[in-house]
């Protein structure tokens, strides 16, 4: 018999909550379901008081969101599995910060994966300050933001503006910074795509992605080539030209 896991449903529709403890208790009964809430302040009771080892969240709760629990709940969270009905920024900054999340109407298989994923964490160390890095991720304060990125002792926070282009190595992308600084991410040149801010970033070839705030001149050819700011040379991708040149002269 598989161990069991203790889990808490947090959302604020009666159908989806029911829906979802219904595949649970048929598909999945090592999952213990130790209660229901459906705002911020009753799902942050339910989780001091009960203590589950698995929490499914959903995103928008009446007039606040689950980033408003995780904030309350400080560094005694359980693990999470998001649960919405919506596409939003917030799967990007979710997928980004290598948690998981179901899109409802919960898919079967994609359920059983996101507990599997779920139950692995219990007996391995989680990488460092997933939750944290989603909590300053999803804050899209546009110029001013500073984004949370993982590195091999936890998470290093750099201001957008500190980004000078992003470069694709496939599963891993390097950050161009400021004085000649570079940091090597664990994640695709897409993701980074989906969490910088557009504009000023901008997919100006296969493997780049710049910040135009840093561009300093545009070098004619068959797609040509952007100068950055520390002298840095960008191709540009023929199919890209027109948009890039567009957007220089919007800054």
């Amino acid at each position: 018999m598989r161990p069991s896991l203790t889990a808490a449903i947090i959302d604020d529709e009666e159908a989806p909550r029911s829906h979802l403890a219904g595949m649970l208790k048929k598909q999945h009964p090592e999952v213990v379901i130790l209660g229901y809430a459906d705002d911020v302040a009753s799902g942050a009771e339910l989780i001091r008081r009960t203590r589950p080892e698995l929490l499914f969240l959903d995103i928008e709760l009446k007039d606040r969101t689950a980033f408003d629990l995780l904030k309350l709940l400080g560094e005694h969270r359980p693990p999470v599995i998001f649960t919405t009905a919506h596409e939003s920024y917030a799967l990007k900054a979710i997928r980004f910060s290598a948690l998981d999340y179901l899109l409802k109407p919960i898919d079967a298989a994609e359920l059983r994966e996101a507990i599997a994923k779920a139950v692995k964490t219990q007996h391995s160390e989680a990488p460092p300050g997933m939750v944290d890095m989603l909590l300053k991720n999803i804050d899209r304060s546009g110029s001013e933001r500073i984004i949370a990125l993982p590195v091999a002792d936890g998470l290093e926070f750099v201001h957008v503006n500190e980004i000078l282009a992003c470069e694709s190595d496939s599963n891993y992308t390097t950050l161009h910074l400021r004085e000649d600084k570079r940091l090597v991410i664990s994640r695709t040149m897409k993701q980074f795509e989906d969490i910088l801010p557009n504009p000023p970033f901008m997919r100006v070839h296969n493997c780049f992605l710049v910040n135009t705030k840093h561009a300093r001149k545009y070098i004619r050819g068959d797609g040509g080539e952007l100068l950055l700011s520390n002298n840095m040379s960008v191709p540009v991708a023929r199919r890209k030209k027109r948009e890039l040149l567009d957007a220089l002269t919007q800054l």
